[in-house]
């Protein structure tokens, strides 16, 4: 099944594939651009996103490891979820501005 979603300027797109036990993969790309907050100077400004990204959608509590999948566990499959989890994960990543990161390429030279 295919899969695009948006949500404050983060596109998830691919395909999602249910198996026999329930489970879900979701195999596509997060694309776009979020406002995010500079850990220097505090100013907002936008981060490009492009990746390719690997999601299985399990119930909880799930015991098992897969180095190939970040694994989400959820009750109920909901992709609107998974997409709002990546864009606060990314709000919340380490988050350097243009200015701050040429200030600090400049210091080092």
């Amino acid at each position: 099944m295919k899969v695009e979603k948006t949500f404050e300027g983060l596109t998830l797109s691919g395909e999602s594939v249910k198996d026999r036990d329930g489970n879900f993969t979701i195999t596509g790309k997060l694309s776009g651009e979020v406002e995010v907050e500079c850990v220097k100077c505090l100013k907002p400004f936008k981060r490009k996103i492009d990746e390719e990204v690997k999601f299985k959608v399990v119930k909880p509590p799930y015991e098992g490891f897969d180095s190939e999948y970040d694994i989400i566990e959820q009750e109920r499959y909901d992709i609107e979820e998974i997409l709002k989890s990546e864009v606060e994960s990314i709000k919340n990543d380490y988050n350097i501005c243009p200015d701050c990161e040429e200030e600090e390429f400049n210091k080092e030279f």
